[in-house]
Formats: structure tokens, C-alpha cells, sequence
């Protein structure tokens, strides 16, 4: 049974309906999080569906490397980046960040994860591998789920979701009805909610929901933990968001991390 989750067939439906709105609110999240990439390097790891590797071209990168574990993510970002970069400077690949020999050998300005880490099976690793790959005084942009007092549970009902596809839709139809009324409950109107979440997040709101049910392996950490592991390897943190976790009953978000190498 292998209950690792499908991510590229939930990107490449989603990518095929990109539009030039949705690649500006990626340039917007990603200069806020990594800032200037005029002229510089710039790495992808879990490219998914290539928006934000398209993003760095538009933000003036020179150079792009997206890599990604699954297959039908590494043929969605070519599709995506023919579209929205056909002539800047990029490659993707297939790679694992837990195998060193499948990664670059070069050293990057820039290397973005961006809510991708945590989903290897070993975070840890993933994140010193990552890291090794920075060029010195370069950046480190990350996203990580943050730990609550649920993770626990949700971590076993990802297993399940990811690896009996029967149970999908059942979870899907309850997960949502319950966010629903939930949201209805505290007086936050679900339609306009559902209707603008699109131009909010750049992500269908089903598809987003079945990305957080399925997203197996499963780790997450807290702020404190995930700074003192990076500062460790020769970072200092540049700057975060929104890393301040709730307490995960419908799941937890991620943190947002931009880490800078130091002079060594």
C-alpha cells in the first residue's frame, strides 16, 4: 500500500486554468516572502505546478531550476513555464531532496520550499538538504505547517485519505459541510468565502481542500524548533509569517520562513 499522496494530479488539473492574475498574486507572495531576485539563481524545490518558479522568471530571475518527486508535477511546470516563460532561462527535473545525488551540484541565490518539506517523510533532512544548496549570503524561503494539539489525528486521517481512494469523497463532502457551518456559526458568509478564494489563493477551494486532506507523509513543527534547526546550519532569520499556529481543528497552516546564509 503506498500512502503517499498524489499531489501532481490535483496540480496539473489546476494548472491547465492558470491565468495572468493568478501569476501576479504569485510574484506578490513570492517578493514578499524572498524579496528581490533581479539577476539572481533561483531553485524550486517541489516545483508542484510551476507557478511560482514562472514567478521568479517575471520577478527578474536569471536562471530557474524547479525540481519536483512526482512526475506529473516536474511535465506541469514544463507546460506551465512553455506558457509563462518560453524564452527566459529554466530546467525542471525529477528529484528527491532526500537523495543528494538527484540534487543540483551547484549552489543557488535563492532556493524556495514552499510547503513541501514537511511533506518527505523525514522534514529534517529534507530541510538540511535544502539548505546546503544556498549560496553564501543567499536566501532560504520556506513554508512549513506549524504543529497544534491535532496534528496527531490529522496525520493518521491523511494516511487514510491518501491511501484508500474510496474515502475521499466522503471526507471530502464531511470536511467541508463542517467548515461550512462553521463558518456560519461565527457569521462569516461561506459563499463569498468559496466564490473569491480562487483570486485569494490562487488555488480552487476543492482542490485546496483535497491538497490538506491528502498530504501524506505529514510533519509539522513549531516556530521556536524549526529556527533554532536553520540558525544551526548558518542562517539567520530575515523574516516570518504568520507563525503563530491556532489550534488545528480544521487542520493548521503554514509558516512562512525567509532565511539568510551567513558569511562563513
Amino acid at each position: 500500500m503506498d500512502a503517499r499522496y498524489d499531489f501532481g494530479r490535483n496540480w496539473s488539473e489546476l494548472a491547465a486554468r492558470f491565468e495572468n492574475q493568478h501569476l501576479e498574486r504569485a510574484c506578490e507572495d513570492l517578493h514578499r516572502l524572498v524579496g528581490d531576485l533581479d539577476g539572481k539563481t533561483f531553485l524550486d524545490i517541489g516545483c508542484g505546478s510551476g507557478l511560482h518558479s514562472a514567478a521568479a522568471l517575471r520577478l527578474g530571475a536569471a536562471k530557474v531550476e524547479a525540481l519536483d518527486y512526482d512526475l506529473d508535477c516536474v511535465e506541469t511546470t514544463r507546460a506551465v513555464l512553455s506558457r509563462f516563460a518560453p524564452n527566459a532561462e529554466w530546467n525542471v527535473a525529477r528529484a528527491d531532496v532526500l537523495d543528494k545525488a538527484s540534487l543540483p551540484s551547484d549552489s543557488f541565490d535563492v532556493v524556495y520550499s514552499w510547503g513541501v518539506l514537511h511533506h518527505t517523510g523525514d522534514m529534517w533532512t529534507a530541510i538540511e538538504n535544502a539548505a546546503s544548496l544556498v549560496a553564501k549570503r543567499g536566501s532560504f524561503g520556506i513554508a512549513i505547517y506549524l504543529k497544534t494539539p491535532l496534528c496527531g489525528p490529522w496525520k493518521i486521517e491523511k494516511r487514510l485519505y491518501s491511501s484508500y481512494r474510496w474515502l475521499r469523497p466522503p471526507a471530502k463532502a464531511l470536511f467541508v459541510s463542517a467548515y461550512m457551518l462553521a463558518r456560519t456559526l461565527r457569521h462569516r458568509d461561506p459563499i463569498s468565502f468559496v466564490r473569491t478564494y480562487r483570486s485569494r489563493r490562487g488555488m480552487e477551494f476543492l482542490a485546496d481542500v483535497d491538497d490538506w486532506l491528502g498530504g501524506y507523509p505529514y510533519q509539522s513543527t513549531s516556530a521556536d524548533a524549526l529556527e533554532t534547526a536553520v540558525e544551526r546550519l548558518g542562517f539567520r532569520t530575515q523574516r516570518r509569517f504568520n507563525v503563530t499556529p491556532g489550534v488545528g481543528l480544521f487542520g493548521t497552516g503554514c509558516g512562512e520562513w525567509c532565511f539568510q546564509r551567513m558569511e562563513q
